[in-house]
């Protein structure tokens, strides 16, 4: 794994890691989208969270690639900003399409073959990118999106719009997840579903809270900040939950190399 500069359509170059398998390939291959506390631990490196999945992608003979949103525009996290500076239906739908236009100039990478896989804020990014009405989807592209796997996302920004899927879409959620609500997801699919357009699958994990597939650490407490909160900040618990990680790793996996692996 390591680190390259990613250009984007707006000149701007973003951080990223790039992580793939031994050989030249092609490989089928991922754009991983980061949560609000952005890529970088505080050691420097990326999060554990992030490092666990691109070793699973990489041993499934899948490339990847996270591109960084935010330190490029001057921020480490927007978690605790109050009016988000960067948004998933804005400057980070973007950025993955920018990445999967990157992919398609790789020779490493299969062109046909790309998903976008996101946690949290970049969950919702991945619902906004896969949407069939995309505000960041550019003209003309040679190969789009083949799926989605969005962990924990937050749906309801993106509910109130009439949501399909242009190719099959996984999100996984906790039933005790009081960041990304489960029931607003649930409504998007089931809403989705009646639609049309592309499957749409949801998994709801008893007693798992934000977070939940991370691989390291407990349940905890965080406080974050944001103008749609009635008080202006929300305490919610964050953390891993083993048995919901046990399911939802081997879920998003299959959906990944189904669409993949054709």
């Amino acid at each position: 794994m390591h680190e390259i500069a990613l250009p984007t359509r707006d000149g701007l170059e973003l951080r990223a890691m790039l992580a793939k398998p031994e050989g030249a390939g092609p490989f089928p291959a991922i754009v991983a989208l980061h949560g609000c506390g952005g890529l970088w631990a505080k050691s420097g490196k990326m999060r554990a969270r992030e490092t666990d999945w691109a070793k699973r992608f990489n041993a499934a003979g899948w490339a990847v690639v996270f591109p960084d949103s935010f330190t490029a525009r001057g921020y480490d996290s927007v978690c605790h900003e109050r009016e988000r500076p960067i948004l998933p239906e804005r400057e980070r739908v973007r950025d993955a399409f920018d990445a999967l236009a990157w992919l398609q100039t790789q020779s490493f990478a299969k062109p046909d073959r790309i998903a976008v896989f996101g946690w949290s804020h970049g969950a919702m990014t991945t619902l906004w990118t896969i949407a069939s009405a995309s505000p960041g989807r550019p003209a003309g592209l040679a190969h789009d999106f083949v799926g989605a796997v969005a962990f924990y996302p937050g749906c309801v920004q993106v509910g109130r719009t009439a949501f399909t899927a242009r190719a099959p879409l996984l999100v996984e959620i906790g039933a005790e997840d009081t960041w990304s609500l489960p029931k607003p997801c649930v409504a998007l699919a089931d809403a989705a579903k009646a639609r049309g357009g592309a499957e749409v699958a949801i998994d709801v994990y008893p007693e798992a809270v934000h977070g939940f597939d991370q691989p390291i650490g407990t349940v905890h407490d965080v406080t974050v900040r944001n103008s749609i909160y009635k008080s202006g900040e929300k305490t919610v618990k964050v953390g891993a939950n083993p048995v919901a990680r046990a399911q939802a790793i081997p879920r998003a996996m299959d959906w990944l190399t189904r669409i993949l692996v054709p």
